[in-house]
């Protein structure tokens, strides 16, 4: 019987060395999987380094304070533009930042509540980009705005 029982401790010995050196692998994998499932992947950073005319009869939506419009060909999924004053512009991604990587998770325009809605999740978001309903966890993704009344043209770039 001592030799079984030498033997039982052994293994058991090596089964815990093995969990040991497991254990980091798998918290890991764990909680970076459970950060996805909690707030989505993460909208990929994409080159944006746009300059509009706005004297361009197809940018008339945005010469109006409250003004907006999508570019849908532009960001990663779209940018929403949105004159906020008549010296500043707000630009977002349309990607939802919940499970952006999914191709339905793009965010329009629910004319019911005025807000941003993504067409996959629900989630809404103000004007600003600013989270108001989750399942989301962050806000819509900014770019940068630089307007130069003088020329009325506008740089959105990231």
């Amino acid at each position: 019987m001592p030799a079984t029982t030498a033997a039982n401790r052994a293994r058991a010995f090596m089964s815990i060395r093995l969990l040991k050196s497991l254990l980091p692998g798998l918290l890991l994998l764990c909680s970076l999987t459970a950060c996805r499932d909690q707030e989505g992947d993460f909208v990929p950073n994409v080159l944006v380094d746009l300059t509009l005319n706005l004297n361009n009869p197809s940018y008339q939506p945005v010469n109006l304070v409250g003004g907006y419009m999508f570019l849908p060909a532009e960001g990663y999924r779209g940018i929403f533009l949105y004159r906020y004053n008549i010296n500043e512009f707000k630009a977002f991604d349309m990607a939802c930042t919940y499970q952006p990587s999914q191709s339905c998770a793009v965010v329009g325009l629910d004319s019911a509540t005025n807000l941003l809605k993504c067409n996959c999740c629900g989630s809404r978001f103000n004007f600003e980009g600013q989270l108001l309903q989750g399942p989301a966890g962050l806000s819509l993704k900014a770019y940068r705005t630089l307007y130069q009344p003088a020329t009325n043209t506008l740089q959105v770039l990231n």
